[in-house]
């Protein structure tokens, strides 16, 4: 008995959806009426048409359920998704089925309120022991964190008379970075002209090289080089840039924006300026209210600053953040700063150095 309790439980998971179509109450109505007539009337054809409607219904519920059953379905997100612009979701069907195929599936995402979203895939067939993939485009027109909870999966075959659908737990999670937006070399030429001056030729064996000069007193002799050295009959050293030159923090600015659009095309400014400094060989960090990446040039560290804006939220009155006055300044003592600071129609940019924002601060 309760082998047979746990096959009927089987049976009937997941729950399943019916939904009539137009047709579908159409060809009800017909069925009634025919059953009504064959009752009043006493026709043997009348029962005849009446018992082949009813077997036409129950053929198309199980059917449709023999399409629905023992599918494996999973879903593909992109690596990077950004607010305004297009994207593509991959779905994956796998019929495990020995014999039967399944027709005429319709494959939805749910949200968060366990509603489906606006796009969905399509599978005509699905062989029995194969498996379809497929792809929607959708897009997001906010940064942050959406929630998916589930597939839906539902059919119409054979006669399109119901619509029986039912869902799948799938939970997932999209990050949206900020929209990018176009940053010309007009936005930031006081500011990158300061970053350029900045640069200088000191005594230390880290950055970039520079070039060679003759050994001055108090130089490290573990610089001195000696192919030149010797082809010269004098001592030189090699020289490198300081690489303080070379970075710069990318701060928003928070406090008290004119409104939520100006908020948000800061963000996406700020996005952008931190993507084509580091582009453009720059050590990159950001400082966005509590969250401060330190300057880097590795090839994850713009996904680290496009993940830190994506949830990043405007202050408010009540807001309290320690920004970077509770930095130590020995780490970052002469770094650049470039704040972006919201304005009502486009960001402000604005050019200072670590210590100076600090003592501000």
């Amino acid at each position: 008995m309760s082998a047979l309790r746990a096959r009927l439980r089987r049976w009937m998971r997941p729950p399943r959806k019916f939904r009539l179509t137009r047709e579908g109450k159409w060809f009800i109505g017909a069925t009634l009426l025919f059953g009504f007539a064959a009752v009043n009337g006493g026709l043997n054809l009348l029962f005849l048409m009446f018992g082949l409607l009813l077997c036409l219904l129950v053929a198309n519920g199980i059917l449709s359920e023999a399409s629905l059953r023992h599918l494996d379905v999973s879903r593909q997100l992109p690596p990077a998704i950004f607010a305004g612009s297009p994207f593509l979701t991959g779905i994956s069907v796998r019929n495990p089925k020995r014999r039967i195929a399944t027709f005429s599936l319709e494959v939805e995402d749910l949200a968060a309120d366990g509603k489906p979203i606006d796009r969905r895939c399509f599978f005509l067939k699905i062989p029995a022991r194969r498996q379809q993939e497929t792809s929607y485009r959708r897009t997001l027109a906010k940064r942050g964190l959406h929630r998916l909870t589930g597939l839906r999966l539902s059919t119409r075959f054979p006669f399109g008379l119901l619509r029986r659908s039912m869902d799948i737990t799938s939970p997932a999670e999209l990050l949206v970075y900020p929209a990018l937006v176009p940053v010309s070399d007009v936005d930031l030429r006081s500011g990158l002209a300061q970053l350029g001056e900045r640069q200088s030729a000191t005594p230390t064996r880290s950055g970039d090289f520079h070039g060679l000069r003759e050994l001055r007193p108090g130089d490290d002799p573990r610089d001195i080089h000696w192919r030149t050295t010797a082809r010269r009959g004098r001592p030189f050293v090699r020289e490198f840039e300081d690489e303080s030159g070379r970075a710069v923090i990318v701060v928003l600015d928070r406090r008290a924006p004119p409104d939520a659009a100006a908020f948000e095309s800061a963000v996406s400014f700020a996005a952008s300026l931190a993507l084509l400094l580091l582009r453009r060989g720059f050590r990159v960090g950001l400082s966005a209210g509590d969250s401060f990446l330190p300057p880097a040039a590795s090839a994850s560290h713009g996904g680290q600053i496009l993940r830190c804006l994506a949830l990043v939220e405007a202050a408010t009155s009540t807001t309290t953040h320690q920004g970077l006055a509770g930095l130590p300044a020995g780490a970052w003592r002469g770094i650049n700063l470039l704040t972006v600071v919201p304005a009502a129609g486009r960001p402000r940019v604005e050019m200072s150095t670590f210590d100076s924002a600090r003592r501000s601060a």
